[in-house]
């Protein structure tokens, strides 16, 4: 099932995939990331949530920015993640926009001096990504930080993805990681349910 060849497939797929995210227009995909927001807004996961684990969007990922507002006003305590060189990668919590700095990969992260997230009764988290397959499965960027971090079974999974990125299948590796939801502008996919 894992092909040798995997990594060079995803190599090419990103940048594939890469250049049609890249060809919406801004207007496009501040739209298709409302509704992709408003569809995770509405969900049981993150009505049962009390702890979101969301990336701070970047270039042409889906905007994430007005989701942060929006969790910073509600009773659930929300954490961004701060990369570092080597593949390791954690979360902080952070309570306004007063608490980020300028991270490793230019995207907003919390300060030194937040507090850590190390777990959470009900945690959510958010995962960025270029495209997802139907099995829940995601072409990243190729660095694998998400890969390693959610191996905790007690954290929801989510991808967040504009539907022209949503595949029927995408090649994987056996450190591969699926989601448990995978929300588009169309609507909320439960890949859980294979």
């Amino acid at each position: 099932m894992y092909k040798k060849n995997v990594r060079e497939e995803k190599r090419a797929l990103r940048r594939k995939y890469s250049a049609l995210r890249s060809s919406f227009t801004k207007e496009e995909r501040s739209e298709k990331s409302k509704a992709i927001c408003e569809n995770f807004l509405s969900t049981k996961a993150y009505e049962h949530s009390d702890t979101v684990l969301l990336y701070y969007s970047i270039n042409s990922e889906v905007d994430t920015t007005g989701l942060i507002e929006v969790i910073l006003k509600s009773n659930k305590r929300l954490a961004l993640p701060v990369c570092r060189e080597n593949g390791e990668m954690h979360f902080r919590y952070i309570s306004s926009r007063e608490d980020l700095t300028k991270g490793f990969f230019s995207a907003p992260e919390p300060k030194k001096d937040c507090e850590e997230y190390t777990s959470a009764r009900h945690p959510i988290c958010v995962i960025p990504a270029i495209a997802f397959d139907k099995q829940g499965y995601r072409l990243g960027y190729g660095k694998g930080y998400y890969d390693r971090y959610l191996t905790d079974p007690s954290i929801v999974k989510v991808g967040f993805v504009y539907d022209e990125l949503f595949v029927d299948t995408l090649p994987r590796g056996r450190f591969d990681i699926a989601c448990d939801l995978v929300i588009t502008p169309r609507g909320v996919f439960n890949t859980s349910e294979k």
